[in-house]
């Protein structure tokens, strides 16, 4: 074995950074360095000189994207870095619809919405076929287009499919796209015009899918057209991992490569630098009785390690308290981090007792998935500004805008503009600036109209400082947030937010970006909400911890019915549901518990509970079950450790130590 083998990758990751001939599937398991493999791969190539034009790695997030991109660049140099196309499936659906607009019935400009105005759309469409508008008739109406457009639902119901044609009628007309368009409009160019096809494919001479077994079938089209036959495709991925199937993701894709790419080359990665390997053997015994899998086994380089322990507590309060207690006595022992620390559940409701016990020990916690920052009312106004400078045919963003701060424009004025512009066959606010609107507020709507068209050419022509405080002044928002807050300090922590907006604009603008692309990559970002809390105990569900790990795990709710659960067994999901308790074991680093409740409360009764199947399927020989008589020399010492470290916890809480 070579110096860079022994020294940086094992024999298995050389193999696959430096394979050369056509497909290849990397078959990565948990805490096998997969990130590390393809963005070597990608290093290598470019060091034999691949063009890095004809270079395109696609994940799944922005942040799988940013880290490939920042070890990139300490390999290659940040130069060649922006060079590469780098980016999430969505991302690089929004170039090719960029580019080839005009193809998909829609103009560069264009606006991408997000899950608000996506909704304000539906409710419009709802409205003028005479159909309910509330507010879960639009989420379920959406959610179907959703899953059809992803190729997860077959309609046959007339209504859905009209109300389905007219909403994307009305984006077409607003020169708008959703979330789903980015994976939907890309495949209806690469399938209907062969000169866009043989572009890209020439730009995905070397392409690289990451976490590919979160990919939808439509996804696995995108991938078809853009590296046919035997082109140069990798894909890195553990079928063990996959738990997106709610959201349209299919392991099976895993399976399908070895009949679409016959010449595929297979590499597992089964080393582990992740985890003990009590850790390990427990999750691999769990994972061994799922059959829709390609099979491999972790080992560790880390040690046995310590076995998995198992709780049982009377109660859901009992459980949480007694997890608190657990992590208060390791970090008096051993010193820990808070956040080396972390809370697993199924479900999000599990999360309440657990809250409610580290508040009550004064412990500072994180519970992922809190409001975001694109999510917060100052953050949205702006960037309704934003979106309608960048594209004036974005009604949604106007009819957010001008109620923002209030100009005395009712609904009905609104309505009535909107009457105006379908007869003019024009957006909102061209026909605000019209001379031949009749309404009160005409001059109201001309003057706003004005004012946006005078800030657009700041943003096009002008300092991207001035233009970004023109707009905060000009559109009266800082007078509004400042009046509507409760405090001053309310006020400063909203402007704060703006703040935070405008530094990334004027760094987006010093690299050469324009509104158009920092919009563009505000909503990529948006979508893709990241959680990193310093020094808190982190609690989370499952799905959300994937890709995360932490020394000690605490998976909590291990009930009949609470994991796996329930509905997922009565819908024939159990093998989905093994594959997340996997993800779940396979988070932890040196410690790893289990535990469930024997009652609960629901809706006022005590309900008897037993314990999780899985539980069962775990290797006993890797087990500790805590409350059970320690009849071994192992169960002994284990159950002293845990006495010792409570009393090294009290100590400490008394000031003794």
């Amino acid at each position: 074995m070579n110096e860079v083998t022994s020294n940086q990758l094992n024999e298995a990751q050389y193999r696959a950074v430096h394979y050369r001939g056509g497909p290849l599937l990397v078959l990565a398991g948990a805490g096998s360095g997969k990130t590390r493999v393809i963005t070597e791969r990608i290093g290598a190539l470019v060091e034999r000189d691949v063009p890095l034009d004809a270079i395109t790695a696609v994940t799944f997030t922005n942040k799988a994207a940013k880290e490939m991109r920042e070890r990139l660049e300490l390999r290659l140099g940040e130069e060649k870095v922006k060079r590469l196309r780098i980016c999430t499936f969505h991302a690089l659906g929004l170039m090719m619809v960029r580019e080839h607009a005009a193809l998909v019935g829609r103009r560069q400009r264009l606006s991408i919405f997000a899950v608000n105005e996506q909704k304000s759309a539906m409710r419009s469409v709802l409205a003028d076929l005479k159909l309910p508008t509330d507010a879960d008739q639009v989420d379920r109406i959406l959610t179907k287009i959703s899953q059809m457009k992803n190729g997860m639902l077959e309609s046959k119901d007339n209504v859905l499919s009209m109300v389905a044609d007219k909403y994307d009628t009305l984006l077409q007309k607003m020169n708008a796209v959703d979330f789903d368009d980015l994976i939907v409009l890309p495949l209806r160019i690469l399938n209907g015009d062969a000169e866009a096809r043989a572009l890209w494919q020439s730009r995905c001479r070397h392409f690289l899918v990451d976490e590919y077994q979160d990919s939808s079938r439509m996804q696995y089209d995108f991938v078809r057209l853009l590296a046919p036959g035997n082109a140069n495709l990798t894909v890195v991925g553990d079928d063990d991992q996959s738990i997106y199937g709610w959201r349209g993701a299919e392991v099976r894709n895993l399976f399908q490569l070895e009949r679409d790419y016959p010449s595929l080359e297979v590499i597992k990665l089964e080393e582990n630098y992740r985890s003990t390997g009590a850790i390990l053997q427990g999750s691999n015994s769990l994972i061994a009785n799922n059959s829709e899998r390609l099979g491999k086994k972790l080992r560790s380089n880390l040690g046995v390690g310590k076995p998995i322990r198992i709780w049982v507590a009377e109660t859901s309060e009992d459980e949480a308290e007694r997890v608190v207690a657990e992590i208060r006595s390791q970090r008096a022992v051993t010193q820990i981090k808070w956040d080396d620390c972390c809370i697993l559940y199924r479900s999000s409701f599990k999360s309440r007792a657990f809250e409610m016990a580290l508040r009550e020990a004064d412990i500072p916690y994180h519970v992922s998935g809190g409001l975001s920052f694109f999510d917060r009312a100052e953050v949205q106004d702006f960037l309704a500004y934003l979106k309608l400078i960048g594209n004036f045919s974005d009604d949604l963003a106007l009819m957010r805008a001008i109620s923002r701060p209030r100009r005395g424009i009712g609904s009905k004025a609104l309505e009535l503009l909107g009457q105006f512009a379908h007869e003019k066959q024009c957006s909102l606010l061209e026909a605000a600036l019209e001379d031949g609107f009749q309404h009160a507020k005409a001059n109201v709507l001309k003057a706003f109209g004005q004012m946006l068209v005078d800030i657009e050419h700041v943003f096009l022509h002008g300092e991207p400082d001035d233009a970004f405080d023109m707009l905060l002044e000009r559109s009266g928002l800082e007078d509004a947030i400042r009046a509507e807050a409760e405090d001053e300090n309310e006020a400063e922590r909203r402007m704060g937010n703006i703040m935070s907006l405008r530094r990334w604009w004027l760094r987006h603008s010093e690299n050469g970006g324009d509104l158009s692309s920092f919009l563009q990559h505000v909503f990529l970002a948006a979508d893709d909400k990241d959680d990193d809390p310093q020094g808190q105990v982190r609690l989370m569900t499952v799905h959300a911890a994937k890709g995360l790990e932490f020394s000690h795990v605490f998976v909590v709710g291990m009930e009949d019915g609470g994991f796996p659960h329930k509905n997922a067994v009565a819908e024939n999901r159990l093998e989905e549901e093994r594959r997340l308790m996997y993800v779940a074991m396979t988070r932890a680093r040196f410690r790893l518990t289990l535990s469930y409740a024997k009652s609960q409360r629901k809706f006022g009764q005590v309900e008897k509970m037993g314990p999780s199947p899985f539980l069962k399927e775990i290797d006993g020989d890797v087990l500790h079950w805590v409350d059970k008589t320690p009849d071994t020399e192992e169960g002994k010492m284990a159950a002293k450790e845990e006495v010792d470290a409570h009393m090294a916890a009290i100590r400490e809480m008394l000031g003794l130590n």
